[in-house]
C-alpha cells in the first residue's frame, strides 16, 4: 500500500512538474535572474504594474546582469512575452488602453520558495506556538454547542483578566522584553508579507470559477438549465460561490473604519517603541502601508469580481450563449463524424475534396475616383513669420499654465524628508509653499496617493489663488515616510 501511494504521489508530482510555471522556473538556467527581476518588480508590495512601467525597468536591469556575467541576449520585450506565455506573469487590460502585468500564484508561490532558501527564518518560535494555542481554544469555546460550558470559558477568561488588572495595580505587571516582542513582531511581519501574494490566487480562483460557469452554460442540453435559471431569476453565482462569500467577507473587514483606525493606532505604537527599531526600513514602511495596499489589491481583486459577474449576466442575458452552444454542438458533430469515418478510412487517405484558398477582390477601374488637389489647397496665403530666438524661460512658464510641476513638488518633498523621517503635505506646504497654487496641492495628493501613506485623520491644506486671496481646504492627511532616489535628481 505504500509502495502504491508513493508511486500515485510521484505520478501526481510529475504532472505538476510539467504543467506548473512555477516549478518549471525553479528548473531554469535563468532563475537567478529571472527570479531576482520578478521579485524585484512584482514581489514586493506593489504587486501590479503597468505593462509599460514594468518593460522600463526590465530594460535597465538587463544590461546590469550582462555586466555580471549573466546570458541574456534578447530584448526585455521579448522576455516579457516569453513570461506571459509560460505563465510567469498575468497580463491584464487596464485603465484606458494601458495593459497591467502581475505574477501567476504559481511564479509567487516559487519566488517565495527561492527567498525562504536565501534568508531563512526559524520557525520554531513561542509566539506561532501562542497564537496556535489560542485559536484553538477560541475554536473550541465558539463550536461548543453547549451554552453552559461556552459561559464557563467566558467566566475564566474574565478571572484572567481581573487578576491582570489586579497585578497592573499592586505595580507587579511588567511588560514583556525586547527579545519577546521582537519575535512577536517578526512573526507579525512575516504573516503581514505572505497576505497581499494571497490576492493572486482568489483572482485565479474566480476566473476559474467564470470559466466553468460558461462552460456549463454551453454545454448544457434542451432547455434552460440550473444555471441559466438562477441568472435569469438574478441570482449571482459568482457572489454566491464559497470563493465569492469569503472574499466579501475579507474585503468588508478591510474596508472597516474601525478595524482600519485600530490598525493605525497599533502600527504608530508599536513602531514608536525601542525595539522596532531593529527592523529594517522596508520592513517598517511595508507594515505602515499593510493596510492600505490591502485596501488597494482587494478592491482590484473586488473589481474584477464584478466585471466577471456583469459580463456573464451580459452573456446570458443577451442571449449569445445560444451561439456558442450551436458551434459547441457543430464541433461535437463533427468530432463524432471523424471518429466514425476513422474506422474506415486512413487518416493519410486523400480526400478527393479541394479547399478553395482566398484571394484578392478585383474591382473595375471605373469604379476608381482621381484624387483631386484642390480638396486639399489652401484659400488663404500662408504668412511668413520672422524667426524669434527661443525664450526657455518663456517657455517654461507656458508649460507651467497647464502642467502641473512635479519636479518641483518631488524636490521639495524630497528636501523635507533630508531633515525629518516623515513629513504631511501641510508640513511640507509649509516650507514650499504651492507655487501653482491649487495644482500643487493636486501634484502633493497624487505623489503621496503613490508613495505616501494615508492616514484617517485630516489636515488644512492652503495656497494662494491667481487672485492673491488665500484659500483653505479640509482634507484627509497623506503622509510620506521615504522618497524613490531618482526624486532626489529631479
Amino acid at each position: 500500500m505504500k509502495s502504491e501511494r508513493v508511486a500515485a504521489r510521484a505520478v501526481t508530482l510529475r504532472r505538476l512538474q510539467e504543467s506548473e510555471p512555477g516549478l518549471q522556473l525553479l528548473r531554469k538556467e535563468t532563475l537567478p535572474a529571472v527570479a531576482a527581476v520578478l521579485n524585484e518588480h512584482l514581489g514586493g508590495q506593489q504587486r501590479v504594474r503597468t505593462a509599460a512601467e514594468f518593460l522600463e525597468s526590465l530594460e535597465g536591469d538587463l544590461p546590469a546582469l550582462r555586466d555580471h556575467g549573466f546570458d541574456l541576449p534578447r530584448s526585455a520585450q521579448e522576455y516579457l512575452a516569453d513570461w506571459v506565455s509560460a505563465r510567469l506573469i498575468i497580463r491584464r487590460p487596464g485603465e484606458g488602453r494601458e495593459e497591467t502585468v502581475e505574477l501567476s500564484p504559481s511564479a509567487l508561490a516559487a519566488i517565495r520558495f527561492v527567498s525562504d532558501i536565501e534568508a531563512p527564518r526559524s520557525s520554531v518560535t513561542s509566539s506561532r506556538l501562542t497564537n496556535v494555542a489560542d485559536l484553538l481554544s477560541s475554536l473550541a469555546r465558539d463550536t461548543n454547542p453547549d451554552p453552559t460550558a461556552y459561559v464557563e470559558a467566558l467566566m475564566r477568561e474574565k478571572e484572567r483578566i481581573e487578576r491582570a488588572v489586579a497585578e497592573v495595580d499592586a505595580g507587579r505587571w511588567q511588560p514583556i522584553s525586547d527579545s519577546e516582542a521582537l519575535e512577536r513582531l517578526a512573526e507579525i511581519v512575516h504573516l503581514a508579507s505572505e497576505v497581499p501574494g494571497d490576492f493572486a490566487r482568489v483572482s485565479e480562483d474566480i476566473e476559474s470559477l467564470n470559466k466553468n460557469l460558461r462552460e456549463q452554460i454551453i454545454q448544457q442540453a434542451g432547455g434552460r438549465g440550473d444555471i441559466l435559471d438562477q441568472i435569469f431569476a438574478g441570482v449571482d453565482d459568482i457572489e454566491d460561490s464559497e470563493a465569492g462569500r469569503s472574499f466579501n467577507a475579507f474585503y468588508y473587514l478591510v474596508l472597516d473604519p474601525e478595524q482600519a483606525n485600530a490598525f493605525d493606532e497599533a502600527v504608530d505604537a508599536i513602531l514608536s517603541r525601542e525595539f522596532a527599531l531593529a527592523l529594517s526600513d522596508s520592513e517598517s514602511i511595508g507594515l505602515r502601508r499593510w493596510l492600505s495596499v490591502l485596501q488597494a489589491e482587494s478592491s482590484q481583486v473586488r473589481g474584477v469580481m464584478t466585471g466577471l459577474a456583469r459580463n456573464l449576466r451580459r452573456f446570458v442575458e443577451s442571449h449569445a450563449f445560444k451561439e456558442h452552444r450551436r458551434l459547441a454542438d457543430a464541433l461535437a458533430e463533427a468530432k463524432q463524424v471523424v471518429l466514425e469515418a476513422s474506422r474506415h478510412v486512413r487518416p493519410q487517405a486523400p480526400s478527393r475534396y479541394e479547399l478553395p484558398a482566398s484571394s484578392v477582390s478585383i474591382f473595375s477601374l471605373s469604379s476608381w475616383s482621381l484624387y483631386n488637389p484642390s480638396e486639399t489647397r489652401v484659400e488663404r496665403p500662408i504668412k511668413t513669420l520672422d524667426e524669434q530666438p527661443l525664450d526657455l524661460e518663456e517657455l517654461r512658464k507656458r508649460v507651467r499654465l497647464s502642467e502641473i510641476d512635479f519636479d518641483e513638488l518631488r524636490r521639495a518633498v524630497s528636501q523635507v524628508l533630508d531633515d525629518r523621517a516623515s513629513a504631511s503635505i501641510a508640513e511640507i506646504l509649509e516650507q514650499h509653499p504651492a507655487t501653482q497654487g491649487l495644482a500643487s496641492v493636486i501634484g502633493l495628493m497624487v505623489l503621496a496617493d503613490a508613495v505616501g501613506m494615508r492616514s484617517p485623520e485630516s489636515e488644512s491644506l492652503s495656497w494662494r489663488a491667481a487672485d492673491g486671496q488665500a484659500r483653505v481646504v479640509q482634507a484627509a492627511r497623506h503622509i510620506f515616510y521615504e522618497v524613490p532616489d531618482d526624486w532626489r535628481s529631479a
